[in-house]
């Protein structure tokens, strides 16, 4: 589909948890080849020190599987989590529609 795509991989929790998301929660991983990564990313400054807050957006092939529940570890080792639902991109140009678009947030510092 895009010729430079990248591999992310998908972390998948198994179990629940009672106390907080994520707390005691077994992670499965796969991984989605051929992955177009937009990053854009904002900082704000705390009494603690910088706490930097990363904003990135997916465009997968489609068909490929993740949920609103996972993370996404990006190639640089970076993770994040998916913000909504991932859903089908149509092109403003063509009207097609060739992935799915996923919506990531992670923050660091805090």
């Amino acid at each position: 589909m895009w010729h430079h795509g990248e591999t992310i991989t998908v972390l998948r929790p198994v179990g629940t948890s009672t106390r907080h998301p994520g707390d005691g929660v077994t992670e499965v991983p796969h991984t989605i080849d051929n992955v177009v990564i937009n990053w854009a990313g904002t900082s704000e400054v705390n009494d603690r020190g910088e706490v930097v807050v990363s904003d990135v957006v997916l465009y997968l092939p489609s068909g490929s599987d993740i949920r609103s529940i996972d993370r996404v570890k990006l190639p640089d080792g970076d993770r994040y989590h998916v913000v909504g639902k991932p859903s089908p991109w149509r092109s403003p140009w063509t009207g097609r529609r060739p992935g799915i678009e996923v919506k990531l947030k992670g923050v660091k510092g805090a």
